[in-house]
């Protein structure tokens, strides 16, 4: 018996011709762990996968968490969507990206990555980032910073900061200031 099956046309099955971003591969509840020297560096986690190519994995709902040499989680990150580098295991995270710190500072933007080699996280040029810690706001550009956001480069900042501190030394140069009026509105 001889079969002989013939076709016009593309069937869109030839994988060698393939452009970079399509999809090879996907699947649901993605998750990632980073360890270096025996120890967690980072986890992530989406709620789906699409691997594009040997190296680069779209994701969907992202959740990054970022922790420091002694194991402990310094900041959550997420998002609507991420992609993750598997070779460089740099990490970009865009769509209402909310980060936590540790110590309750907040970070909001539309676009967030995430650099392996240095353990920073940064926004490119024109990307607004809003850091929120209690009742200060701060509001920049081109974000560079340490995942713990105890040090953080930013441009065109503007902002409000206030702590206890700051709040009582101002309540105190008030209080003076009106006493020193008081005086004087009596001779």
């Amino acid at each position: 018996m001889i079969l002989v099956f013939a076709g016009c046309g593309d069937d869109g099955d030839d994988q060698a011709s393939q452009p970079p971003d399509e999809v090879q591969q996907e699947i649901r509840q993605f998750s990632l762990v980073r360890m270096l020297n025996g120890k967690t560096k980072w986890k992530l986690k989406a709620d789906t996968s699409t691997f594009l190519d040997s190296e680069r994995v779209r994701l969907g709902k992202t959740e990054l968490r970022i922790f420091g040499d002694k194991g402990d989680e310094k900041m959550i990150i997420r998002g609507d969507h991420g992609e993750v580098n598997e070779r460089t295991h740099n990490i970009k995270i865009t769509g209402n990206v909310v980060g936590t710190s540790s110590d309750g500072g907040q970070l909001l933007t539309e676009e967030l990555y995430w650099r392996d080699r240095t353990g920073k996280i940064y926004t490119l040029p024109g990307v607004e980032v809003t850091i929120t810690y209690e009742d200060s706001v701060i509001v920049g550009e081109e974000l560079d910073a340490d995942p713990e956001l105890e040090t953080a480069k930013l441009k065109d900042v503007t902002g409000t900061i206030r702590s206890e501190e700051n709040v009582r030394v101002a309540d105190q140069a008030f209080r003076k200031s009106l006493s020193k009026k008081g005086k004087g509105r009596g001779k």
